[in-house]
């Protein structure tokens, strides 16, 4: 997905580098839009990653994308223990996964307080971690569009990875913190990357 990416949403990725090129990887990012997805699988460089998505997503087109980007789908009743099981069997395979652990897709381009679920994957996968941010999804697709705008930029950077046993072995508000704070920094150099503000409808 990175050509057209880079054709129609003038996407760059920054820090290909920071990603480990073995060993279970778990991948942390904001979510501005459905095109994370994306964005995320050109940040990832050459590891392939399980992303859990609804399975109402799998349609048409875009599910044809989301699939061939390492997407496996869940029931709406399957949930959050569903989505958990599946992750922490990938990475004890020693495999990567991509999570938003805010949740859900923003409704203003900002960063999210992120839920308590992504600690628990941490502290039974201990996986290395890698913060992303995405500054410019937000702009070319907000979440109350029903279509993506064509144009503008997109901009993501990629940190440098860290250790899971020692997000395991802290407090959770403490880790929790820690996460957040890293892909906030991301989601920062991202937008001052891009030069511009998130635009809405």
């Amino acid at each position: 997905m990175r050509v057209p990416c880079n054709a129609v949403w003038g996407m760059r990725v920054r820090g290909r580098e920071n990603v480990p090129t073995q060993g279970p990887v778990l991948f942390i990012s904001n979510h501005q839009s459905f095109f994370d997805p994306m964005c995320n699988g050109a940040a990832a460089a050459d590891r392939q990653f399980t992303i859990i998505a609804k399975k109402g997503l799998f349609r048409g087109p875009f599910g044809w994308i989301i699939k061939s980007l390492g997407a496996k789908p869940i029931s709406l009743n399957g949930g959050d223990g569903e989505s958990l099981r599946i992750s922490i069997d990938e990475l004890q395979a020693g495999r990567c996964v991509c999570m938003y652990p805010e949740g859900a897709r923003t409704f203003d381009g900002t960063v999210q307080p992120f839920r308590r679920g992504v600690l628990l994957l941490i502290r039974k996968a201990k996986p290395q971690i890698v913060p992303i941010g995405i500054a410019g999804s937000y702009s070319a697709w907000p979440r109350p569009r029903m279509l993506p705008r064509f144009g503008g930029k997109i901009r993501v950077t990629v940190g440098a990875a860290f250790d899971g046993n020692a997000i395991a072995a802290m407090p959770p508000e403490e880790a929790l913190k820690v996460l957040e704070d890293s892909v906030r920094a991301q989601y920062a150099e991202a937008l001052a990357w891009r030069g511009s503000p998130e635009i809405s409808l």
